[in-house]
């Protein structure tokens, strides 16, 4: 028999004499997922009780063998209508289940580990090879169509924590013989995989030592923007130590004052003017200190969605989008000056230059106002303000 080629990293797919084959409608019927999860251990097996606990919920199991054995009935029946040979794929070996011996079967998993393990056994050359075959066959996480599975989670992490490892001594490897093209491109495939995990920042700084500052720059503010704005949640101090530090390094060597000028032009007209949360951070401290020599009144709010209870919105895409149509419509009421960013999912803040207490609830009313008139009368806004000058320290006279 011709080899079965299983991947189960980034996609579940299996070739079979040069042709995807497709095993019946769902991605996450039971008996793919039998068989994935036999794939996976390959031949260290697993025991039948391992699977049922997996594969089923408590309440499936009204006779937990015979949900078994038809189960593996049913695989066998499946791969054989989708024009595979008739064999068991699945055999029992004393108290473990393993594949069967007789359909040979090449999983990428069973290579992503071997050659992880081989890496760390070996040195040098060989060890740079391994880690490569590693890296190059690791095309996204395992299994996305069943990501919410426990099983899959686990050994998700599992696979997960090894290819991180693969990235840190491939790039670092890299950036020790200052082959920085082949840093930035392992460091960018990995952000591609999993773009929470800071991988920009290595990237960041692999363009950096190419002088490729613009490219650098770019992906900076890209980076800035996806955490605190795109992904809604609020920058540890270690992800703006970060950002300051990949800001420090980035130098664009410009000599006509005209174009740095164009550069800083402002694209956005009108309303309020919204920034990163880092960037926010700035702006309030840049104002705060002119605060103090000027004597300017500054305020500042905070809009926080709640539903029509007063409670937060426990609904992720109803949260989702009615914090886009909250942005929006926050920009549309703040005047020109004003400032506004993305806290989180469910909180803006707002920096009002020149406000005072009475600017704040005619801002609080127009935005509720504009709420409801885009989201139904329903749509509830709470408000609190600040005088930025409550945090000023006191002049001795």
């Amino acid at each position: 028999m011709d080899e079965l080629k299983i991947t189960l990293l980034g996609g579940f797919s299996l070739y079979y004499q040069g042709r995807e084959i497709t095993l019946g409608r769902g991605s996450a019927s039971k008996f793919q997922q039998l068989l994935q999860l036999v794939w996976i251990v390959g031949d260290r097996g697993i025991q039948r009780d391992e699977i049922v606990r997996d594969l089923y919920n408590p309440e499936e199991l009204s006779n937990p063998g015979n949900s078994f054995n038809n189960l593996l009935f049913q695989m066998r029946k499946q791969m054989e209508a989708a024009g595979l040979p008739k064999k068991a794929y699945i055999v029992r070996q004393g108290k473990l289940f393993v594949p069967d011996p007789q359909v040979p079967v090449r999983v990428d998993v069973q290579d992503f580990c071997t050659y992880c393990r081989q890496a760390e056994e070996t040195t040098d050359g060989k060890k740079r090879e391994n880690f490569r075959k590693a890296f190059a066959l690791y095309k996204g996480e395992l299994l996305p169509e069943s990501a919410t599975l426990t099983w899959v989670v686990v050994a998700s992490a599992h696979f997960r924590s090894l290819f991180q490892k693969c990235t840190d001594w491939l790039g670092q490897d890299a950036k020790m013989r200052k082959d920085y093209s082949e840093m930035a491109e392992i460091y960018r495939r990995a952000a591609e995989i999993y773009p929470d995990d800071d991988w920009q920042a290595e990237e960041i700084e692999a363009l950096i030592l190419m002088d490729r500052y613009k490219e650098a720059n770019d992906l900076y503010n890209t980076t800035v923007h996806r955490y605190a704005d795109e992904m809604g949640v609020h920058p540890t101090d270690k992800m703006l130590e970060n950002y300051q530090k990949m800001s420090e390094k980035i130098v664009q060597p410009v000599s006509d004052l005209h174009e740095i000028q164009s550069n800083l032009s402002e694209k956005q007209e009108g309303g309020g003017y919204y920034c990163s949360y880092p960037g926010f951070i700035d702006l309030y401290h840049v104002l705060r200190r002119n605060m103090e020599r000027t004597g300017i009144s500054i305020y500042l709010m905070l809009c926080t969605l709640v539903d029509y209870e007063g409670k937060i919105i426990r609904n992720r895409d109803k949260l989702e989008a009615r914090s886009a149509v909250l942005r929006k419509v926050i920009g549309e009421r703040l005047r020109k000056g004003d400032i506004y960013t993305r806290y989180n999912s469910s909180q803006y803040l707002l920096l009002l230059p020149g406000a005072n207490k009475e600017d704040c609830s005619a801002i609080a009313a127009g935005i509720q106002e504009g709420m409801k008139q885009s989201e139904g009368t329903k749509a509830e806004v709470r408000f609190s303000e600040a005088s930025v000058a409550a945090e000023l320290p006191r002049r001795e006279g």
